[in-house]
C-alpha cells in the first residue's frame, strides 16, 4: 500500500534534461539573498500587522453577539435585546468590510512594489551577463526564470510570511476567547493539533520535489518553444516540424507529470485534514452535548464554541499547509539565485568621468 502510494504521487518518468535542475538553497538563504528588496514597503508592515490584529477581534465580537442572539432573544422569546444587537452586528460587518479592503489594497502594494524591484534587478543582471552565459543556457529557460519564478519569490517572502502572521493572530484571539468560553472543551479541541502538523510536514516534502520538478519543466518547455519558433526558417527548410513538435510533446508530458503529481499530493492531503477536523469537532461536540445536558453551558455558549472551533482550526489548517506553499515557492527561489549568482566571464574597466557612454550623436547631412 505504501509503495503504491509512493508511485502515484511521484512526479513520473524523467524526460531529457533539456534544462538542469537548480542547486538546493536553505530557506535562511533565500531570505537573507531577497530581503534587502523589501526595503521600500518595509514602512507598511506595521500597519498591516495592526490590521491582521483589528480582523479577527471583530470576528470575534460577530461572534459573541451570535451568543448573545440565542441566550438571549431566542432561548428566552424576548425581542428587546434585538434593537440594540441588530445596529452593533450592522456596524462590526462595516468595520469588517473597510479591514479587509485595507488589508488587501496594502498588501498587494507591497507585495507588487517587492516584484517591481527584484524583476527590474534579475533582469538588468541578466542583461550584464557575457554572451558565453547565452550560448550555455536556453533563452526560453531565462525568461520563465524572469517572469513566472520571480512571483514564487514574492508568495515565498512576503505573502507566505503575512499569512503565516494572519493566521497566528487569529489563532491567538481565538483560542484566547476559547478559554474564557470552556477551558476543558478547548484541551479537547488542541489535541488533533499535532495530527495536522505531522501531516502537513510528511505531504510538505513531497510538494517541494513535485513542485521543484514542475518549474524546471515550465523552463524547459519555454526554452524549447523559443528555440524551434526562433529558427523556423531552419526547421521548416530541413522539413523537421515533426521532430520538433515531438520533442515539445515530450517536455510537455514532463510538466503534466509534475503538475499531476503535485494535484494528487494536495487532492490527498485535503481529505485527510478534513477527516482530522471533523475527528476534533466531533469529539468536543460529544463532550458539549453532554455538559449541555448537565447545565454547565448553555446552548449559544455550545454552538458559538463549535464556530470558533471552525475559527481556530482554520488558521491551524492554514499554517500546517503553509509549508506546501513555502516549499512549492522555495523552487522558483532557487532557480532566481542560480540566476543571479551568474557572473559575466568579461568585465569592462570603469570609464573616466563615470557613467556609461551615451548613444553616438547622429551624423549631420
Amino acid at each position: 500500500m505504501a509503495h503504491l502510494l509512493r508511485r502515484l504521487l511521484s512526479a513520473g518518468a524523467p524526460c531529457d534534461d533539456v534544462v538542469a535542475a537548480a542547486p538546493r538553497v536553505s530557506p535562511r538563504e533565500v531570505f537573507r539573498r531577497f530581503w534587502p528588496y523589501t526595503r521600500g514597503g518595509r514602512r507598511w508592515l506595521v500597519p498591516l500587522v495592526l490590521l491582521s490584529l483589528a480582523a479577527p477581534a471583530v470576528d470575534a465580537a460577530e461572534l459573541w453577539l451570535f451568543k448573545i442572539v440565542i441566550d438571549d432573544v431566542l432561548v428566552p422569546r424576548d425581542l428587546r435585546p434585538f434593537l440594540w444587537i441588530a445596529p452593533a452586528y450592522l456596524g462590526l460587518v462595516v468595520c469588517s468590510g473597510t479591514l479587509g479592503f485595507a488589508d488587501d489594497v496594502t498588501s498587494t502594494w507591497v507585495g507588487e512594489h517587492f516584484l517591481l524591484a527584484l524583476r527590474s534587478d534579475v533582469f538588468r543582471h541578466v542583461q550584464g551577463l557575457s554572451l558565453g552565459f547565452f550560448e550555455r543556457r536556453r533563452l526560453g529557460d531565462v525568461l520563465a526564470r524572469v517572469t513566472g519564478d520571480v512571483d514564487a519569490v514574492e508568495t515565498f517572502l512576503l505573502s507566505g510570511v503575512a499569512d503565516a502572521l494572519y493566521y497566528l493572530i487569529r489563532l491567538g484571539v481565538f483560542l484566547g476567547l476559547l478559554f474564557c468560553l470552556r477551558w476543558d472543551l478547548t484541551l479537547l479541541s488542541l489535541l488533533v493539533v499535532p495530527v495536522f502538523w505531522g501531516c502537513a510536514r510528511h505531504f510538505s516534502r513531497l510538494v517541494k520535489e513535485a513542485s521543484r520538478e514542475r518549474r524546471r519543466r515550465s523552463g524547459t518547455l519555454s526554452a524549447i518553444a523559443e528555440e524551434s519558433l526562433g529558427n523556423v526558417v531552419l526547421v521548416q527548410a530541413y522539413n523537421r516540424q515533426g521532430w520538433e513538435a515531438h520533442r515539445f510533446e515530450r517536455e510537455n508530458l514532463g510538466r503534466f507529470r509534475a503538475a499531476m503529481a503535485s494535484a494528487r499530493i494536495r487532492g490527498v492531503y485535503g481529505p485527510v485534514v478534513e477527516i482530522i477536523e471533523v475527528a476534533g469537532g466531533l469529539a468536543v461536540l460529544g463532550l458539549g452535548t453532554w455538559k449541555l445536558a448537565q447545565g454547565q453551558l448553555t446552548l449559544g455558549g455550545l454552538l458559538v464554541f463549535l464556530a470558533l472551533i471552525g475559527k481556530v482550526y482554520g488558521p491551524v489548517h492554514g499554517l500546517s499547509g503553509l509549508g506546501t506553499t513555502f516549499y512549492a515557492a522555495s523552487a522558483s527561489a532557487e532557480r532566481i539565485i542560480e540566476l543571479l549568482d551568474q557572473r559575466p566571464q568579461v568585465t569592462e574597466s570603469p570609464r573616466r568621468g563615470g557613467g556609461a557612454p551615451g548613444p553616438p550623436a547622429p551624423r549631420r547631412a
